[in-house]
């Protein structure tokens, strides 16, 4: 893996897309920045990115263009983060599509960028881990938001965790290249968070409100409507 740290940098997702020609091409490019000054999330909202205590990064890589279940990557990489979690012995569950959350509230989100070519997509995969916020940092996220600071009561090494993530994320790429979403579709519903709850739903147009009810093969949501139709959200967010 080709590794780029950055000390302050806009945004790590803006850095990618502006350098991706010179990255080597057949690898993963990892950049990550001890700060960011406008990172940003899902639906442009803006991501708290302190100095030091968090980790920022962007995996860049390309695949071939008919790769199956393109628009699941993101729930990869929220899978590879919480079975890192998981590992330490915490227990996190993936709001869909990827926010990773301990206790209900947010410790990570991710971000997919995707630039199509003839023969192949460009990814820009993004996230950012709350590792060290204290709670005066967190008091100013815009919704129930949590660190492993918080949760753990200690101080976490974020290049560790970065390692280990690095490693988990390559581990599970290189499975989702040979079988699609297919595999990771047991673990990710086991973790799907608000299962069985009525919750409302935006796609980018109209807000769907129904019973979270499951996962589909590639990774949508299927809820449960009044009139007791399955809806199934392709793209979108869980207000």
């Amino acid at each position: 893996m080709h590794q780029i740290n950055l000390n302050v940098i806009d945004s790590t997702n803006v850095y990618a897309k502006q350098h991706s020609q010179s990255f080597p091409q057949g690898e993963i490019t990892c950049i990550t920045a001890d700060e960011q000054t406008a990172g940003v999330g899902r639906f442009q909202r803006h991501w708290v990115s302190p100095k030091d205590v968090g980790l920022y990064a962007t995996f860049y890589f390309t695949l071939p263009a008919r790769t199956r279940h393109l628009s699941s990557l993101a729930q990869i990489m929220a899978l590879s983060l919480a079975s890192v979690l998981q590992h330490e012995g915490l227990k996190p569950e993936i709001k869909w599509p990827n926010d990773v959350r301990l206790h209900k509230k947010k410790v990570s989100g991710v971000l997919c960028e995707t630039q199509f070519h003839a023969d192949k997509v460009e990814i820009f995969l993004g996230i950012g881990v709350n590792v060290n916020l204290d709670a005066a940092m967190i008091a100013h996220i815009d919704q129930p938001a949590t660190s492993l600071l918080l949760e753990t009561g200690k101080k976490w090494a974020v290049r560790d965790v970065l390692k280990k993530l690095q490693m988990q994320f390559v581990q599970d790429l290189e499975r989702f290249k040979k079988e699609g979403f297919t595999p990771f579709h047991r673990p990710f519903d086991q973790l799907l968070a608000l299962k069985g709850e009525t919750v409302r739903c935006f796609d980018g147009k109209k807000v769907w409100v129904g019973i979270c009810h499951s996962l589909t093969e590639d990774g949508q949501l299927n809820l449960l409507l009044p009139d007791k139709t399955i809806h199934t959200v392709v793209a979108g967010d869980i207000l």
